[in-house]
């Protein structure tokens, strides 16, 4: 089951609305299998799908992060706010799986999380996974060290 994927989850990876990601499903540009009442996108398949978004998703990181750094965008609650860009150079697989566990710590419930956002995208060219993280410095910082946990350096 881990290598399949629920409409929230990859919506909150692409920063998407689900109805977005269901509209893709609907009009065949994402391939997609109802378990249970509800879609499920195999792994390879939402890989394929975040690879031909690639550069509309950078476009986008790009402008959240220069919103961030100009103080415009302030989606992030608390007196202090961080952003930080973790590239890892790691094969595709492992790169999905370090998004799967931060996602994870986004999707606990966690006071010192408060409003935090988080965006994800694999440069095949670079073989380079990158993760854009906003939210307070304690929470950044525990999802940064449970990232260097699990990749082990």
């Amino acid at each position: 089951m881990a290598d399949l994927l629920t409409v929230d989850i990859l919506a909150e990876i692409l920063e998407m609305h689900p109805r977005t990601i269901r509209r893709y499903i609907r009009d065949n540009q994402l391939p997609a299998t109802k378990v249970g009442g509800e879609w499920r996108i195999r792994r390879e398949d939402a890989e394929m799908f975040i690879g031909s978004k690639l550069e509309h998703i950078k476009s986008n990181a790009i402008q959240d992060v220069q919103a961030f750094m100009d103080g415009k965008d302030s989606e992030v609650d608390g007196k202090l706010q961080v952003c930080s860009v973790l590239d890892c150079y790691v094969e595709q697989a492992e790169a999905f799986k370090i998004s799967e566990a931060i996602m994870w710590h986004m999707n606990q419930p966690d006071p010192t999380r408060g409003k935090a956002k988080f965006q994800y995208f694999f440069d095949e060219k670079e073989n380079k996974g990158r993760y854009i993280i906003w939210g307070t410095p304690a929470f950044v910082g525990k999802v940064l060290a449970a990232v260097d946990s699990a990749v082990g350096n």
